[in-house]
């Protein structure tokens, strides 16, 4: 089906028939809908459990906004020859609870903010990635841009970089680096595997068939724990903010 900038919110009204219909279960069997141009703002959001949006172009701002679950796949047109093109624009993943993300290309800013159960992969990513995110994974095989990890206060991430240092462009008042381990090594290779097979990307495949060389060039950041943190200020406000959650 082909899609115009014009055409926005697609898959809302899908999800909400879905949730009137099946409730927080989701669609029961599989429903795969296929679009090829430019989407507009808020493409697959809501997006449901059971549903997978696949496109191939662009996208604007939203993609996967409040998604549950299911899956959004972009991939670019062959017509786009820069190894790795903006296909998605600011704030994807906005308060996603689940469901999984694929782009074959780089995200604009903001993107996953307040996550709290998607999973994703993108090939580079603008300022304030992962802002204010409390669960998921979200893997970045690619450049980022400042202040990545502002408020992330859970979840975890992945960052593959070769020449970009990470420690230069995330917030050190709340993520701190870490070494990976072999459950971390086999996730990831197991989620660039799905990165390959979803989008057929040209990066995907290359540290695949270098697996022994790139796992190397990966970063795990984590959460600082509360009691870590020096900034007083950061730490009450996370501080009351935990136990606002816990009085609930």
């Amino acid at each position: 089906q082909d899609i115009k900038n014009t055409h926005r919110s697609i898959g809302a009204r899908l999800a909400g028939d879905i949730a009137e219909k099946y409730g927080r279960d989701g669609f029961p069997e599989k429903l795969i809908l296929n679009f090829k141009g430019n989407a507009g703002q808020s493409f697959g959001c809501w997006n449901s459990k059971g549903v997978d949006l696949k496109l191939i172009g662009l996208a604007n701002d939203y993609v996967g906004k409040g998604m549950n679950g299911g899956k959004i796949v972009i991939t670019k047109d062959k017509h786009l020859k820069e190894d790795r093109s903006v296909l998605a624009g600011n704030t994807c993943l906005f308060g996603a609870t689940g469901g999984e993300f694929y782009a074959s290309g780089i995200v604009g800013e903001r993107f996953a903010v307040r996550n709290s159960g998607a999973k994703a992969i993108v090939e580079g990513s603008g300022d304030h990635c992962c802002e204010y995110m409390t669960g998921g994974e979200v893997i970045v095989l690619g450049p980022v841009g400042n202040n990545f990890g502002a408020g992330m206060t859970g979840g975890t991430v992945y960052l593959y970089s070769k020449r970009k240092m990470p420690q230069n462009y995330i917030n050190h008042d709340f993520i701190e680096q870490r070494d990976l381990n072999n459950t971390d090594r086999n996730l990831i290779y197991r989620q660039v595997k799905n990165h390959i097979f979803h989008t057929n990307s040209y990066l995907g495949n290359y540290i695949e068939k270098n697996w022994t060389e790139e796992i190397e060039s990966f970063t795990k950041l984590s959460p600082k724990k509360i009691n870590t943190i020096k900034n007083d200020n950061i730490k009450n406000s996370l501080k009351k903010m935990s136990d606002i959650f816990k009085s609930r």
